[in-house]
């Protein structure tokens, strides 16, 4: 039956070679229109499901408080001189334009902070009065509990109040000396402004020392409306950054930046460079089917595979797939694993049209012979792709279904297109046998040393099964790289930016946590939120560099842990900015803002971990960690936990498609040896290398599994049949060597040749994206060449246990 169908395509393309050339034009035409409506998806939920309990709480925390924070560092001699003349004018200017671009959930800076201080000066008596109130009235209940007498009840009210205000007085004396010193309190007076930043040592108030890291310098927090797409904080991020430039402060530089323009550059470079470099890539393909493919119109399957792939591209488009970060990254391997597929095609014609001096018995013989093996070989491959579908990641899942589409369509190009071309070449001339060998470097010669039937079976399999173990082992020690800071070059200027507000303020990131509870300022809730604060800041000092919610805005104020009506009071009174990023306006939701130091999104994940362990909030309260930070944990968590999963499910597939195909055992599992030999290979050069996986090749194990099967299934298809014209075991890998790994060779070559150009990319995200590509494909490549051909003589010459059946290897 199978052999019908491919007989059935040969004549079709025999008659209708012409018209199928017009169809395939007219389609590459037509869906290249589809390829400008390819959308870039840079949502959270290609990082995270949006069906997933993490997605929805984000959406909840980030509607509430925002998204992510744009920096703006101001770097000076002496930071009053910011609150001075114009200074002050134009700082009060720049933060009233980024609240009315409407882009921004909050702006908080210097001047905001100061004027909030200031505001506190007279409601800091009236909450010390209150506190006293509460001491004393607790002292009351506490001794009426006893059984205390009323008077008694009385005197330790008074005693209660009386140490209260003592304390407050013995904590604020010098700085009530220093007040009454400074004059009017007013920020054009700068006597007060100093009383505000300065302590009575000279140094920056600890409450105020996340807005002044010193006495140099200021930050502003300008935070991005939440629920932004990457796209979009990118736009909103570089329009902070556009007004905050229009701005020039006597005496000082304004430094913008954030994580989200890092973000932005990750994502805007790998838009840019992967075309780039994909075309890059063809160059280097053209060069190397130049040099070694030894067959007339050597360069068609160049043009064949980027035929191939607007149909892919442009049927997506159509079809309204988006392209992600990752997504985007399978363009250079579908041209890779494509041209494959046409070099195939196009070697085997000329080798038949050789054979036997007839284009129309070439054409037959060479769809006959190779189609059924090609076809079991990509199904083999999309079957292992499509189980990228077990990722927890969407971007992941997506990728995995662009590359099955991608290969089926590129699968199609490679059999159509250079068949009807190479027929239409050769329709009118039957010269008779022909060597079309002419031209290129010869392969053979390194084919045959990489094949030789006379290498002894155990040495080869010993070793390729010492390469499983060793990487079995070696793969738990391989580092995936989740720090988005080792994507881009070390002289970014992002990156540069980032480090300098890092090292003056000791973070450039935050972690939020959102307390939900009936009251958010009741007094339980603020107690659990100051305790918390506290202990996760003494258990975690590297990673944690401060923190800051409403309990501890509000308790600095009053020197303590603060009560309800210390909180109203203090809401009353601030500003927008400082209400609307620590509490919801109906009081059900609180925010603690913890500042991240320079840790890795895996670090990050174990202290997020431990966090989780110690929340333990009072009954009714629940806190929820979220943000940017949390999102992608979450995707380094998904990756690390599938990645060896997803190798051996994909395994799983092409053992079970194969056992389907051939319908024995030997014959399924004999291809399925050099995959395994290349994965532990593959492990075992990427940890002795040195080399860190990143989220573009964490995934690269189906890959591999794709590759190595094609090579290998062709291979065999090509030893059975040769086998069955009647040659020996060793003269029929003899023949199928240096035929179809001449081929395999050209392509594998071509591969390597085209992913390694994206390792001088100075791009290091796509530069260990080329590097772990080109080598596997290069390890597949010579795992099929040396494992494959003496397992197959082995196993026929030895048991016996394999058929020969004409239904499944047709011959002429």
């Amino acid at each position: 039956m199978m052999n019908a169908f491919w007989l059935f395509c040969a004549e079709a393309i025999r008659k209708w070679h012409v018209w199928l050339l017009v169809l395939s034009a007219a389609a590459t035409i037509g869906l290249a229109f589809g390829i400008p409506r390819l959308e870039f998806k840079t949502s959270q939920d290609t990082i995270v499901p949006s069906g997933s309990e993490i997605y929805a709480q984000n959406v909840r925390y980030e509607r509430q408080f925002g998204g992510e924070p744009v920096l703006v560092l101001f770097s000076g001699e002496d930071i009053r001189q910011l609150f001075t003349g114009e200074n002050k004018d134009k700082l009060a200017a720049l933060e009233a334009e980024l609240v009315a671009s409407g882009l921004y959930h909050s702006v908080f800076g210097p001047l905001g902070l100061l004027e909030f201080a200031r505001d506190q000066v007279p409601v800091g008596a009236e909450l010390a009065v209150a506190r006293q109130d509460r001491a004393a009235e607790a002292a009351r209940q506490e001794a009426a509990a006893q059984g205390a007498s009323a008077a008694e009840q009385t005197a330790a009210a008074d005693a209660a109040r009386q140490a209260t205000a003592a304390a407050f007085i013995a904590e604020q004396a010098a700085d009530a000396q220093r007040f009454a010193a400074a004059g009017e309190p007013t920020l054009d007076n700068p006597a007060f402004i100093e009383f505000l930043i300065f302590d009575g040592t000279g140094e920056i108030r600890p409450e105020f020392q996340g807005v002044f890291p010193d006495a140099q310098h200021a930050l502003m927090v300008v935070r991005l409306n939440g629920n932004m797409s990457i796209d979009e904080q990118g736009e909103a991020s570089g329009k902070a950054v556009g007004i905050v430039e229009q701005y020039s402060f006597e005496g000082f530089e304004v430094l913008p930046t954030g994580p989200t323009i890092l973000l932005k550059e990750i994502n805007d470079t790998m838009r840019e460079s992967i075309f780039t470099m994909a075309a890059l890539a063809s160059f280097i393909m053209v060069i190397v089917l130049f040099l070694v493919f030894r067959a007339r119109w050597r360069l068609l399957s160049l043009g064949v595979v980027l035929v191939g792939s607007v149909w892919a591209f442009g049927l997506m488009g159509f079809l309204g797939i988006s392209l992600t970060m990752v997504t985007i990254s399978g363009l250079p391997i579908l041209i890779g694993l494509g041209i494959d597929f046409s070099i195939q095609m196009h070697s085997r014609y000329e080798e038949e049209c050789d054979r036997t001096g007839s284009s129309v018995e070439g054409l037959r013989s060479a769809l006959t012979n190779l189609g059924p093996a090609l076809g079991i070989a990509v199904v083999a491959a999309a079957g292992g792709f499509m189980i990228l579908h077990i990722s927890r990641v969407p971007m992941i899942r997506d990728f995995g279904s662009m590359l099955a589409v991608g290969i089926t369509i590129l699968a199609i190009a490679g059999l159509l297109v250079p068949s009807c071309i190479l027929f239409w070449r050769d329709r009118r001339h039957e010269p008779g046998p022909r060597t079309s060998t002419n031209g290129g470097l010869r392969v053979e010669g390194i084919v045959r040393a990489l094949t030789s039937s006379d290498r002894r079976l155990f040495p080869v399999v010993a070793i390729g099964v010492a390469f499983v173990f060793i990487g079995l082992l070696a793969d738990r020690q391989i580092t995936i790289q989740t720090d988005p800071e080792k994507f881009v070059p070390r002289d970014s200027p992002v990156l540069a930016d980032l480090r300098t507000i890092r090292d003056v303020a000791g973070s450039s990131s935050q972690l939020g946590i959102m307390v939900e509870a009936e009251d958010v300022t009741d007094q339980a809730v603020l107690n659990w939120m100051d305790s918390f604060v506290s202990r996760q800041i003494d258990e975690h000092p590297n990673e944690l560099k401060s923190a800051e919610s409403i309990a501890s805005i509000v308790g600095r104020i009053v020197g303590g842990v603060p009560g309800p009506e210390d909180v109203e009071t203090v809401l009353a009174m601030a500003p927008p900015s400082i209400t609307k990023t620590f509490v919801s306006d109906d009081r059900t939701r609180a925010h603690i803002i913890f500042a991240i130091g320079p840790v890795s999104l895996d670090e990050q994940r174990v202290l997020l971990a431990d966090m989780q362990e110690s929340l333990d909030t009072p009954p009714g309260v629940s806190a929820t960690p979220a943000g940017l930070a949390v999102i992608g944990i979450e995707a380094v968590d998904a990756l690390s936990a599938n990645r060896t999963l997803m190798i051996y499910a994909a395994l799983g597939a092409v053992l079970v498609w194969l056992l389907l195909a051939y319908r024995n055992i030997v014959k399924t599992m004999l291809p399925l040896v050099p995959v395994l030999i290349a994965l532990g290979g593959s492990s075992a050069a990427i940890y002795v290398l040195g080399i860190e996986l990143n989220p573009l090749t964490a995934v690269s194990g189906p890959l591999i599994i794709a590759t190595c099967t094609e090579f290998s299934v062709l291979i065999m298809a090509r030893y059975f049949e040769e086998r069955e014209r009647g040659h020996s075991p060793r003269e029929a890998i003899d023949v199928a060597s240096s035929r179809i790994g001449r081929a395999i060779t050209v392509a594998g070559l071509t591969t390597i040749g085209g992913f390694g150009v994206l390792a001088f990319s100075g791009f290091p995200l796509l530069e260990t994206f080329g590097i772990v590509t080109a080598l596997n494909v290069g390890i597949a490549l010579f795992s099929s060449l040396v494992v494959l051909p003496p397992l197959l003589v082995w196993a026929d010459e030895e048991t016996g246990l394999i058929p020969y059946q004409k239904d499944l290897r047709p011959v002429e």
